[in-house]
């Protein structure tokens, strides 16, 4: 009986490793199929992109070739191969000679369908082929429920640039996925014609909070100088959240009133707050705040002394001067951070201080 059982036990044993083999093998060889359909693609596709490029061909020749290939492998080509390639101009002329395709109009009627992957190949095509009449369509797929779709969408609005549609996108950003968040407010600033007017509007302190800090990390992303004011207003917000991000937001810009603003901070009865202040007065190169900076080394958080510490490092001369004075000082504190500052390279500073 216990024979019977060992052998059963290593007849399925044996199965398991042949099936394992076989599904190695049948991946293996798919994989190779699909790269060497991907590579013919691409060879049919690359003389028709440089002639097209360098003025000699047209955008409807390179179309005619997409047009032969198969589906995935023209879209593939498509949103991969060609686009990153092309010039804005080119690429609307290769849009207007794809939109009516077959292959295109299938694909994009598939942003309903209830895979998401077929979603996303919608998505993908529309970012190079969309226009402003794709505002209702778009509007669905930043909607979508997988944030794969999401990102995808996201990267439409660098074609289909509607004031609208930057609205939508801002007002939902709180809501994104962290990883679509990124794609968003990436894509946002490439768009700040549109997006830092749209910015402007929403940057006022009576707005939700959850909205607020992701509008002020935006502001900081965009770094545009009309968003400097509106940032400076949250500098005595009651929720110290918001000081917090408004002064991690104003280090981005050099400007006297930065400086000015951010001085102020250093008092403010939060550490959190105190130590964003000290980080952007060293971003901005504030010369005048190197007494300010002195004066929080002996701060009794240990946070706010070292981003004082680290300022008074990218102050230049007078700075460093600043912190060998501190050495001496009797606070040992004091003395220790400015110490382990002053032995650090300028590049290790920096990176230190952009941490």
């Amino acid at each position: 009986m216990r024979s019977s059982v060992m052998m059963v036990v290593a007849i399925v044993q044996g199965i398991f490793f042949a099936l394992l083999l076989l599904l190695i093998f049948v991946n293996r060889a798919r994989q190779s199929y699909r790269a060497q359909r991907a590579a013919a693609a691409a060879n049919r596709v690359a003389e028709p992109l440089q002639r097209w490029l360098l003025g000699i061909g047209t955008a409807a020749d390179l179309a005619n070739v997409l047009r032969r290939l198969p589906e995935r492998e023209a879209l593939d080509q498509l949103t991969i191969h060609v686009a990153p390639k092309a010039a804005p101009e080119h690429l609307a002329q290769l849009a207007r000679a794809l939109r009516e395709d077959r292959w295109v109009r299938r694909i994009l009627a598939q942003s309903t369908s209830r895979w998401w992957w077929r979603r996303l190949d919608a998505a993908r095509l529309l970012a190079v082929v969309g226009s402003l009449r794709d505002r209702t369509l778009l509007r669905q797929l930043l909607a979508d429920s997988h944030a794969a779709v999401q990102a995808a969408a996201s990267t439409c609005l660098t074609r289909v640039a509607d004031y609208a549609l930057v609205e939508h996108v801002l007002d939902t950003l709180h809501t994104r996925p962290p990883i679509v968040r990124v794609f968003q407010l990436r894509i946002l600033r490439e768009n700040w014609k549109h997006t830092v007017p749209a910015l402007l509007e929403r940057l006022v302190p009576i707005a939700p909070m959850a909205k607020l800090q992701v509008w002020i990390a935006l502001a900081e992303s965009v770094a545009d100088a009309r968003c400097l004011a509106p940032l400076i207003a949250f500098s005595n917000h009651p929720v110290v959240e918001m000081r917090i991000s408004a002064a991690r937001a104003i280090r981005r810009y050099v400007h006297p009133d930065a400086q000015t603003v951010l001085r102020d901070m250093m008092r403010d009865g939060d550490w959190r707050v105190r130590a964003q202040a000290a980080r952007g007065l060293g971003a901005v190169g504030a010369a005048d705040a190197v007494t300010e900076l002195s004066l929080a080394l002996g701060d009794r958080s240990w946070w706010v002394r070292f981003r004082s510490a680290l300022a008074l490092a990218q102050l230049g001369e007078a700075g460093r001067r600043a912190l060998r004075i501190a050495r001496e000082r009797p606070d040992r504190f004091v003395a220790d951070m400015a110490s382990m500052v002053c032995g650090l390279s300028d590049g290790a500073v920096v990176e230190l201080a952009e941490a």
